[in-house]
């Protein structure tokens, strides 16, 4: 185990999570209220959210809202994708929201100023508002804030919330952001010893699968791959729960390695249903449950509450291994790419 003051480690945002929720719910909705309140919601057909590695998983979740709840066109697009192969329609009618926290991302800067170009309504959501994403948007909501995931799927949230005909259920969504600060600090006082615990036991686990589903498919790839694979150097796999029995169940066996995230959505039977055929070959299982560790909010919060054990549990899973999560071999211009 790597002993080192978890306090001055980048990587883990539990100490900022709570205030910079606050800060994003009274500060940051109303500036993109004010943003939104200056383009002709009628004139709007279409959201294109251009991002890559986390910010795009959390841009993804929000899209998930329109395609269950509501009727509005939502897309996303990895940005280098959105700027070699570009979408047919990009016009007047599209808004195009680019996400970075550095706002130095060149392809995400490179999406927007096309998109620009095109006539669409663009959106930097950035920290600052002094980056070249913000100075390539029309309209810039910089949110000053590190807990980048909470952060970013907030804002996606609220804009999609935007756009969506208001129903009992999307207004009780929107009721309940509103109440996660309470609900994330008990977490956080709640999970961190258990999710050490976890933590120490996958360290052990040289290639890691995890499984997911539904809403919980974005945060999947985020903790599954992103994390995983640059946070904690562990080689992994990410996998649709739904597509689990095409391909996925040969290669089950007793020293396979497994990290289910089950979700409260209609998508948790095909998740558990997996996690049954797992569990009848290997003991080498985890399984975040929302039903765990919250269960009395709306599922379309899941992906805000199971963060916060799994950011304890990647932590440990990496200082397990004898390795801090900020340091890198190649990223960051150590090598060019």
């Amino acid at each position: 185990m790597l002993i080192i003051d978890k306090s001055e480690v980048d990587f883990l945002v539990t100490e900022e999570m709570v205030p910079e929720t606050r800060h994003i719910l009274e500060k940051v909705f109303p500036l993109v209220d004010d943003i939104l309140q200056t383009v002709d919601k009628s004139t709007i057909e279409r959201i294109y959210f251009v991002a890559c590695g986390s910010p795009l998983c959390a841009c993804e979740t929000a899209a998930m809202l329109a395609d269950t709840y509501g009727h509005f066109c939502v897309k996303t697009f990895s940005a280098m994708d959105f700027v070699l192969n570009p979408p047919y329609v990009i016009d007047r009618h599209t808004l195009v929201v680019g996400v970075s926290d550095s706002g130095e991302t060149q392809e995400v800067v490179q999406a927007v100023e096309l998109a620009r170009q095109r006539g669409a309504v663009t959106v930097a959501v950035t920290k600052t508002e002094e980056s070249s994403l913000a100075k390539a948007g029309e309209y810039v909501a910089a949110y000053h804030a590190e807990c980048i995931w909470i952060v970013h799927t907030l804002i996606g949230y609220h804009l999609v919330l935007h756009f969506l005909q208001e129903t009992p259920e999307l207004k009780q969504i929107k009721e309940e952001l509103y109440e996660l600060p309470g609900e994330l600090e008990r977490l956080l006082a709640e999970v961190e010893d258990e999710m050490e615990k976890w933590g120490e036991r996958a360290s052990k686990w040289d290639l890691i699968y995890t499984v997911s589903s539904g809403n919980l498919l974005p945060i999947g790839y985020k903790e599954g791959i992103i994390t995983m694979l640059e946070f904690t150097w562990t080689h992994g796999c990410n996998l649709n729960a739904s597509e689990f029995r095409h391909g996925p169940l040969e290669v089950v066996e007793e020293n396979t390695n497994y990290v289910f995230f089950l979700g409260r959505d209609k998508t948790r039977p095909s998740a558990e249903r997996a996690l049954r055929f797992v569990e009848g070959l290997t003991d080498n299982v985890i399984v975040f449950d929302s039903k765990k560790f919250s269960d009395k909010f709306h599922p379309a919060l899941d992906p805000f509450l199971i963060f916060v054990p799994l950011e304890y549990f990647y932590y440990y899973l990496s200082i397990y291994k004898g390795h801090n999560p900020d340091d890198r071999r190649y990223y960051g211009g150590l090598r060019p790419y």
